[in-house]
């Protein structure tokens, strides 16, 4: 942090320190060579772990990039079980430590027509899209790798609450293991048919 200085000093800082000195506090004063680094790293920084599903494409770029899971969170305001694995469950996985670098969340909510979904050069309400995926039930929880495809069986509803983080987790590590080698027989077991594919319409 900067002290601060009395005014008849800080005329001159300003007059001969400035320039450096606001190449410094805006990070632009890097090696030759590595100018282009930090503007990566911001842009890798401003994708959130967890946020409403606005974006497939970007969403996928980011997934192939980081070679990462998404995991996308069927909801509605309606529903109490939605609210507790909202609450209760993923939002305990996007503060842990453990989970970060691992996978992106993504919320739809189903009985929402904000915010508009882009997805193949179309914008959908959340409404449209949960039903172009075949959601009929909330909550409902899908995995899918970085090619889009969903990898994993579905979770829904929530029968025992106090396994659901271990069946949540299970998905994620098997969806992991499919990143790798998408023959596993976990990939496509016990999955709804057709299988979804987000690069597919």
């Amino acid at each position: 942090m900067l002290a601060t200085c009395p005014t008849s000093f800080r005329r001159i800082a300003l007059a001969t320190l400035a320039p450096l000195a606001g190449l410094l506090l805006m990070g632009m004063a890097t090696p030759p060579g590595q100018a282009d680094e930090p503007a990566a790293s911001t842009a890798r920084d401003e994708v959130p772990l967890m946020s409403d599903l606005e974006n497939v494409q970007a969403d996928l770029a980011y997934m192939q990039e980081q070679q990462i899971p998404m995991l996308m969170f069927f909801h509605a305001t309606y529903c109490t079980y939605c609210r507790t694995v909202d609450d209760e469950f993923l939002q305990t996985m996007a503060n842990d430590p453990d989970y970060e670098g691992r996978l992106i969340i993504r919320r739809v909510e189903i009985d929402s027509d904000l915010p508009e979904i882009e997805w193949q050069g179309t914008a959908y309400t959340p409404v449209e899209f949960a039903r172009l995926q075949g959601v009929q039930l909330v909550p409902e929880v899908i995995y899918f790798a970085p090619d889009g495809k969903q990898v994993v069986d579905e979770l829904k509803g929530v029968t025992v609450p106090d396994f659901y983080p271990q069946y949540l987790d299970q998905r994620l590590r098997a969806a992991e293991r499919c990143i790798e080698d998408p023959t596993l027989e976990v990939c496509t077991d016990g999955i709804d048919q057709p299988r979804r594919d987000l690069t597919a319409q």
